[in-house]
């Protein structure tokens, strides 16, 4: 039994040199230009984060060193120089630099989750999903709105008369 060599030998299919072109969603890479420049808003906020962070437990060991009594000291007297105002202003400060700074990580990071560079990208995202684009637009069929419940019940019975017409057998 002989077997022919035109049939044992089979060409191997040739690789494509073009690729199909990526989607724009999937071709960008996190170290683009654009994509960095996203997640600079989210560094930010996260430097912003750190920083408050900081501040925030720096304030809390001096508060902690200067109630704290002397060795020496007997603790039965209150502490001279206490003042729930001051004490509560630098709460609500400490407490305004905290949620800023996360609020501003959280929105760098939503945006560039999102792929959003810039405020016009966000607003045309947004209209183009609540449907804005023609908001400002006035059909030119539209006629004027009736300006009474008579008038809009007159209005919609001549509407239905010209749709529904005589009808033929």
């Amino acid at each position: 039994m002989s077997r022919s060599s035109a049939a044992s030998v089979t060409p191997s299919p040739q690789p494509s040199l073009q690729r199909d072109p990526e989607p724009a969603w999937e071709s960008t890479p996190i170290t683009s230009a654009r994509s960095l420049r996203q997640l600079s808003i989210f560094f930010l906020g996260a430097t912003c984060l750190a920083v408050s962070t900081i501040i925030t437990r720096r304030a809390i060991h001096r508060r902690l060193l200067r109630i704290t009594p002397k060795f020496y000291e007997p603790n039965t007297n209150p502490h001279e120089h206490f003042s729930p105002a001051m004490d509560a202003m630098q709460a609500l400060n400490l407490a305004t630099l905290n949620v800023f700074s996360v609020g501003i990580m959280v929105t760098g990071g939503t945006l560039w989750a999102f792929d959003i560079s810039s405020l016009g990208e966000m607003q045309a995202a947004l209209r183009g999903r609540l449907g804005y684009e023609n908001f400002d637009k006035h059909d030119q069929d539209v006629t004027e709105a009736p300006s009474s419940l008579e008038e809009s019940i007159l209005h919609k019975r001549k509407e239905e008369a010209r749709s529904n017409g005589p009808k033929t057998p």
